[in-house]
């Protein structure tokens, strides 16, 4: 059994940060002792320590709150000192101690991690999207330029190697590379989802000369003698099952927004669409409507009527649009029931906006306390790559790769979101099925 010692301040705060470094991702027995004899974390079992020194919550008044912009870094940049493996560093500086029984760390590793994991710098900058999300472009790990780099799982690593080194008998690492397919189902068909008229007009907006088309392949949907557009779902789940994996659709079930309401979901044609995706033992998960991200109660009754129309109890989510709130929607979710969150990923820049690719419990900057819901942050998102990168089909297939070597560097999970419409040609998505193809390994 480890013994952390920690300072006697901040220490719901403190102790979540340990907590998940040490057992939740190295995997070690610890037992957190809150002490005020000491000044910084220190990590001992025999006559072995490791300290890593308090750079953060040791420099906040006793009492006072850490949640101001003034307590943001001003940038996160590469160590070059021997030892530190060139770990982003958050809070600290490079210097680093090792001797035979003692290890002594001058990057506040616990603090870095906190800020990254609980995403307090998006509840200090009040900057808003047009969709009223905290943009990307203000996070500090996108403006260092390293929101390819999983700083958290970086800490992780070195922290492993270093009880290892000391002689701590670690259990072995049995997490593996996962990749973790996921699609919003926001529109499950192309011509059923609204009245023809508004999709025919929009196509004469797009491409008039497509007018005649556009109006044939339409009447041959409704009559069935052909599959409509947008109906990806064989698709996309024999390809998940060709490479022994299987999807998570996440359903909407409600709002009265001009987001969504393009299906019921309690309609027979979609109650029938779940029915196949659990027969193939693919996941159902919620969806919650655009204007849900603060109200636990319409998260609720969405979750219910999914469940309902599914026959399946729902306990996994992503936000429609990926609105959230730090760390209210976190606390909403809670309170719906739901268990395991797929939110936190920036629409406009694939990466790692937790620092992690790995789940981890949530916590409430506000109330001060772990949540009983675990995030599965977002890496990839298609429209990330095609519509706010504006990349073509070979540069996302090039940092694809990136992200994808650094998730198996760090045995973590690729979480990805597919939209089933972004396999439609009629959207201009031809040929990005390969994008999709890579990223599940399906060759």
């Amino acid at each position: 059994m480890i013994k952390v010692f920690i300072p006697d301040n901040f220490i719901p705060e403190r102790s979540y940060a340990v907590r998940t470094l040490l057992a939740n991702y190295c995997k070690a027995e610890i037992e957190i002792i809150p002490s005020a004899h000491h000044s910084d974390y220190t990590i001992s079992w025999e006559e072995k320590k490791i300290i890593i020194r308090d750079h953060f919550f040791g420099k906040i008044s006793d009492g006072k709150n850490y949640l101001f912009q003034e307590n943001i870094p001003q940038k996160i940049i590469a160590t070059q000192s021997p030892g530190l493996n060139h770990i982003l560093l958050l809070y600290g500086d490079e210097h680093l101690e090792i001797t035979r029984d003692k290890i002594v760390c001058h990057v506040d590793l616990f603090a870095g991690a906190f800020f990254m994991l609980t995403r307090w710098e998006e509840t200090v900058l009040k900057d808003k999207d047009t969709h009223g999300r905290f943009p990307a472009d203000k996070a500090l790990v996108v403006k260092s330029g390293q929101i390819l780099r999983p700083v958290v799982d970086e800490y992780t690593t070195l922290l492993r190697y270093w009880l290892l080194t000391l002689g701590y008998p670690l259990k072995a690492d049995t997490a593996e590379y996962k990749v973790v397919p996921t699609c919003d189902v926001d529109k499950p068909y192309y011509w059923k989802g609204k009245p023809g008229w508004k999709v025919l007009a929009g196509g004469i907006r797009r491409n008039p000369f497509h007018l005649l088309k556009d109006i044939k392949q339409s009447k041959a949907v409704k009559r069935g003698l052909q599959k409509d557009p947008y109906d990806q779902f064989n698709y996309l789940m024999t390809l998940a099952e060709n490479a022994e994996n299987r999807f998570e659709f996440n359903m909407i079930g409600g709002g009265r927004t001009r987001y969504e309401g393009y299906y019921d979901i309690d309609d027979e044609h979609i109650k029938s669409l779940m029915q196949e995706m659990s027969n193939r033992i693919h996941r159902i998960g919620a969806h919650p409507s655009y204007a849900s991200f603060k109200d636990a109660s319409m998260m609720k009754d969405e979750i219910k009527a999914i469940s309902k129309s599914s026959g399946l109890v729902i306990s996994s989510s992503r936000q429609h649009y990926l609105r959230f709130e730090v760390p209210d929607t976190w606390r909403c979710l809670s309170e719906a029931g739901i268990k395991t969150d797929s939110t936190l990923g920036y629409a406009a820049e694939p990466g790692f906006r937790c620092g992690t690719s790995k789940p981890f419990p949530v916590f409430d900057i506000h109330e001060r306390k772990e949540l009983p819901l675990i995030e599965r942050p977002l890496l990839i998102m298609d429209v990330s790559f095609k519509m706010y990168k504006k990349y073509s089909i070979e540069e996302s297939l090039a940092l694809s790769q990136k992200i994808i070597e650094q998730v198996k560097k760090h045995n973590g999970e690729l979480v990805i979101l597919w939209h089933n419409s972004s396999l439609s040609e009629i959207d201009g998505w031809k040929g990005w099925n390969r994008v999709l193809e890579n990223l599940l390994e399906v060759h």
